[in-house]
């Protein structure tokens, strides 16, 4: 990573942070934006380089996963069918959650319960990572699946990922424990079972 990078995902943890402390002292509602760039002490208008709305800042490096999916699916691996990429993919994209990336989710699970705000902002952007997620699906298997294929084998993997990490994350399980249950839904969205068990 250069030096520009570095420093661009300095101000993304830093606005996370300062967003954190803020809702953490005040509340959803009563932070605006411009609090969490003057805590984060950078502008307004770097917070909204980083972060379209103040929802967003509880996606963490929710982008960065998605695009560590997106790689995966589009390399060939031999003899991988659909669903085996898929669960290659989103087991990359499981095991890169950082464990701040991962108490960022059980913040944001969280508020989302109070702030239906939060929930919207969560709903828009897993269907955005499906559509794209289901696009390359269908692009590297163009032969062998097709748009609703695609699009129904992404959304069931990602719906039971959700529902085992937000399962977990009310029990106040620890990392781990989010990472082994998302990969078991995985399993189960994708073959009924642990596909090992």
């Amino acid at each position: 990573m250069g030096r520009r990078e570095r420093k661009k995902l300095a101000t993304r943890e830093a606005l996370v942070s300062a967003a954190l402390e803020l809702f953490g002292e005040r509340g959803f509602d009563g932070v605006t934006v411009a609090e969490i760039a003057e805590r984060a002490d950078v502008s307004t208008r770097t917070f909204f380089l980083h972060f379209p709305t103040k929802e967003d800042v509880l996606a963490g490096d929710a982008d960065a996963r998605l695009q560590i999916g997106l790689d995966a699916l589009a390399e060939h691996v031999p003899g991988e069918g659909p669903e085996d990429a898929l669960a290659r993919a989103m087991r990359l994209m499981i095991d890169d959650g950082r464990p701040e990336e991962l108490a960022l989710g059980r913040v944001r699970y969280d508020l989302s319960r109070a702030h239906p705000s939060i929930r919207a902002n969560s709903v828009r952007r897993r269907f955005e990572a499906e559509k794209l997620l289901a696009a390359a699906l269908r692009e590297r298997f163009d032969d062998r699946i097709d748009e609703i294929g695609a699009a129904a084998l992404v959304a069931a993997v990602m719906a039971a990922t959700y529902a085992a990490a937000t399962t977990v994350l009310a029990s106040g399980a620890a990392v781990p424990t989010i990472q082994d249950a998302m990969h078991r839904a995985v399993d189960i969205a994708l073959w009924g079972k642990r596909r090992n068990g």
